[in-house]
């Protein structure tokens, strides 16, 4: 039932997505209230299903730990929109659509018969998103890609990694995400024009490539740089090495590892915080040449600072860190994240959703916490084709004979 209260309770979208970016787009805007249609391919749906976690590791497509994540507070309906008939249901839809996202490959949507021009002339008002690689033009629009490659395309992880080794990227799906956010706030910046300034609808086209170059995780501040002097940022061996002091990095204690940035300006808290007033004006580590001096921060790290660490857990560092305002913070394992975390308790972070087939567990909360409650998990992530039947009956009027042969024929599951 959709909720009045919920800002974008009265906008329609088609989901036309697979994967992670474009269901991550989606999904944002489901949960904060937009009535999500996600058109699935026949037989199988959405990738994703097939993609682990499972529960017990036993795979299963109505239990992917990521299409339940990333699919919750949408409908499924399974159309083959290789078939004539298909599309004709998905031109029915968009005639009363607000927005429909994609994310085939460039041209894929025209073959079909479904592109922007097409679909905007039975619908003026439409907002069209297509994600895809490298975008709808350009000589890179037809090349595929990957994770890793979009993500080193980008620029950033030319520098990341120690000196002499391969580079390294963020882990997990950083730029799939990222690009369903763009794509989601993209969309929702169409829709409000529309609404809200008479404005007809538009295509979108997000690049993946693009998002990733001109992502504010570092890379604004190279291009800056760059730019205005020609200079490359360079890999460093050691985090904090180029010229910001130390101590600054990953460090070890008693019970894991913590990130601490005391040193350049902060030396004098670093000194105040091991109460060894003797190392303020010591020339092997003090400013300016002692924090640049890699011997100096051998000496200082060896024989004071890791034996310093390792006396302590991790809380106990960043407790002391605070109290002498230094910056810091504790590296926290999966169950320290999830089971143990008083501020995710305090705020009810973590929203327990029960599916019908896989089950109960705990999802990620709202991004953001508004005073209205704004995001809402109002249904699980729908089973293959949960809502197929409804769809056509209610919101296109086919009859029960019509659906029976849309079945029959393979059109609609």
């Amino acid at each position: 039932m959709q909720s009045t209260s919920q800002p974008l309770a009265d906008f329609k979208v088609i989901d036309l997505t697979h994967g992670i970016a474009g269901p991550y787009a989606t999904k944002l805007l489901a949960d904060y209230g937009a009535e999500v249609l996600k058109v699935e391919r026949p037989p199988s749906g959405d990738p994703a299903r097939t993609a682990g976690p499972f529960p017990h590791d036993e795979e299963h497509p109505e239990k992917s730990g990521l299409f339940l994540l990333l699919n919750t507070n949408k409908q499924s309906i399974v159309v083959d929109l290789k078939q004539a008939q298909g599309t004709a249901i998905l031109k029915s839809l968009v005639a009363n659509a607000d927005l429909i996202v994609e994310n085939f490959r460039p041209g894929v949507m025209a073959n079909l018969g479904l592109d922007y021009e097409t679909l905007s002339a039975i619908n003026p008002k439409l907002t069209f998103t297509s994600i895809s690689n490298f975008g709808q033009t350009g000589p890179y629009r037809d090349y595929r890609a990957s994770e890793l490659t979009l993500f080193a395309m980008g620029g950033v992880m030319n520098r990341n990694g120690l000196l002499g080794r391969p580079p390294l990227k963020l882990g997990g799906n950083h730029v799939q995400y990222q690009a369903g956010n763009i794509a989601a706030m993209a969309s929702m910046f169409s829709l409000f024009n529309v609404k809200h300034q008479g404005a007809q609808g538009q295509h979108i086209d997000v690049s993946i490539f693009e998002t990733q170059t001109a992502s504010y995780n570092a890379r604004m501040p190279m291009l800056l740089q760059y730019q205005y002097t020609g200079e490359r940022t360079p890999r460093v061996d050691t985090p904090g090495a180029a010229g910001f002091g130390y101590p600054a990095g990953f460090y070890p204690c008693q019970d894991g590892y913590v990130n601490i940035t005391g040193g350049g300006a902060f030396w004098p808290r670093t000194v105040a915080l091991l109460g060894m007033p003797e190392l303020l004006n010591d020339p092997r580590f003090a400013p300016p040449m002692g924090q640049v001096s890699a011997e100096g921060r051998e000496i200082f790290e060896t024989e004071i600072w890791l034996p310093w660490l390792l006396q302590r857990t991790k809380l106990q560092v960043v407790e002391e860190c605070q109290e002498h305002e230094i910056l810091s913070g504790a590296f926290n394992t999966i169950d320290e994240v999830m089971d143990q975390n008083p501020q995710f308790e305090a705020r009810n972070y973590w929203q327990t959703i029960q599916h019908p087939e896989a089950g109960e567990f705990r999802y990620p909360g709202a991004p953001s916490f508004t005073t209205e409650g704004w995001w809402k998990v109002r249904t699980p992530a729908p089973l293959l084709g949960e809502h197929t039947k409804s769809v056509l009956t209610g919101s296109l009027g086919y009859s029960d004979t019509s659906i029976l042969e849309l079945l029959s024929s393979g059109i609609v599951s």
